[in-house]
């Protein structure tokens, strides 16, 4: 039975799609503000995470963040803005998904199952049989899902781990923001190509000795990105 945690502070809201999505046998737990929240991820430790953008205290956007330093759990946004830079914002701290309110609950199933079709520590390409990665410093480890820079581990998420694979593994190939959907079976992150500019956005804070100024990740304009090997 997979454990999802509802964080928002809209009771109703929370008491409907508690009620609805156990009838698909998840285990639910709730928590009405981003402090609460953090809590229940401790000692909760759900599979898959719905988080509000907007609520007091600690707002949603730094809610995820939070979760980010130590959990690469799905993290499924909700947001009563649309606006393209709040979605923007939401994915570029760590969001897997989002959804605008209102929504629909079956579309939120159907996003919550992509989800959890896998483990996050095991979603995109298989590792079976992958070796080390390292170039220009960056080495990736498949068996564990890692990445340091000069040594140094730090943290992915799942999609930015196997965003960096891809491009580490065809060094020199610019892959389109399609490309990327496709290879990293993300359709459930829409059409909406923005998404994959935030992951890279986030990706580059972690990957390049100055994010401003890539030359590891770069933008190949008006096609989209690649890895530079030297």
């Amino acid at each position: 039975m997979n454990k999802i945690l509802i964080i928002d502070d809209d009771a109703r809201l929370v008491k409907n799609l508690s009620t609805y999505l156990k009838d698909f046998n998840y285990q639910i737990e709730a928590a009405y503000n981003g402090t609460e929240g953090l809590k229940k991820i401790q000692s909760f430790s759900p599979d898959l995470v719905i988080l509000d953008l907007m609520m007091p205290e600690i707002d949603g956007l730094d809610v995820c963040r939070e979760i980010r330093k130590t959990r690469s759990v799905p993290i499924i946004m909700l947001t009563a803005r649309g606006e393209e830079p709040d979605i923007v914002s939401g994915l570029e701290v760590g969001a897997d998904d989002y959804l605008t309110k209102p929504f629909s609950l079956r579309e939120l199933q159907a996003r919550i199952k992509a989800r959890l079709r896998r483990p996050a520590q095991a979603q995109g390409p298989d590792e079976a049989g992958k070796k080390t990665i390292s170039r220009r410093g960056i080495t990736l480890d498949p068996s564990k899902r890692e990445m340091s820079k000069n040594g140094v581990v730090l943290f992915l998420t799942a999609t930015e781990f196997n965003l960096l694979w891809l491009m580490m593994s065809q060094p020199g190939v610019v892959f389109s923001r399609d490309r990327l959907l496709d290879e990293l079976r993300n359709r459930e992150l829409e059409a909406f190509d923005r998404s994959i500019d935030a992951h890279i956005s986030h990706l580059r804070k972690k990957v390049e000795d100055s994010p401003k100024n890539p030359s590891r990740i770069v933008t190949v304009w008006g096609t989209g990105y690649k890895f530079v090997a030297e």
